[in-house]
C-alpha cells in the first residue's frame, strides 16, 4: 500500500469513497432535473453550463457535507479527499461516454465548482458544534466511608 494512503485517518479512504459516491449519485439526479427543466422548454439552452456548474457545485457540497458530518476532525483533508474521488468519477465516466476529455469544453469550470462546492461544506462543518466524546467506562459511584 502507498505511503499516502498508509498516512490518512482511519476510515478516511472508505468515508472519502462513499463521500464522492453521493456526490457524484446527487450530480447525476441534478444533471436529470436540468435537462427536465430544458426539455419542457421552462429554461433554454443558453443557461446548460452555468447549470452544469451549479449541480456540480451542490453536489460536491452534498458528497463533502456527509462526509465532514460522519467524521469529527479534519474537514479540509476530509474535503479535499472526497472532491479529488468525485472529479476522478467523474472523469472516468466522461471518458467512458465520449472516450475524450478536453478542457475546452468547460472541465476547469465544473472543477472548480466542484471545489467551491466542498470549501463552502468545509467552512459549514468547521463551524458546527462538536459531540463531546464520552468514553464508556462504568459511572463513578460516591461510597460512604464508614470509621
Amino acid at each position: 500500500m502507498s505511503k499516502v494512503v498508509m498516512s490518512l485517518p482511519k476510515g478516511m479512504v472508505k468515508n472519502s469513497v462513499i463521500g464522492g459516491c453521493v456526490a457524484l449519485a446527487a450530480y447525476v439526479v441534478l444533471q436529470l432535473l436540468c435537462a427536465l427543466l430544458i426539455h419542457k422548454e421552462l429554461l433554454g439552452e443558453d443557461v446548460l453550463y452555468p447549470m452544469v456548474c451549479v449541480a456540480a457545485a451542490a453536489a460536491s457540497f452534498l458528497g463533502c457535507g456527509y462526509s465532514v458530518l460522519t467524521r469529527q476532525e479534519g474537514a479540509i483533508l476530509t474535503v479535499s479527499a472526497v472532491t479529488a474521488v468525485f472529479l476522478l468519477l467523474t472523469l472516468a465516466v466522461a471518458l467512458l461516454a465520449n472516450r475524450s476529455v478536453a478542457v475546452e469544453n468547460g472541465l476547469v469550470g465544473v472543477g472548480l465548482s466542484m471545489a467551491a462546492g466542498g470549501l463552502l461544506a468545509a467552512l459549514v462543518g468547521a463551524n458546527l458544534p462538536r459531540q463531546s466524546r464520552r468514553t464508556k467506562t462504568a459511572p463513578h459511584r460516591k461510597s460512604a466511608r464508614r470509621r
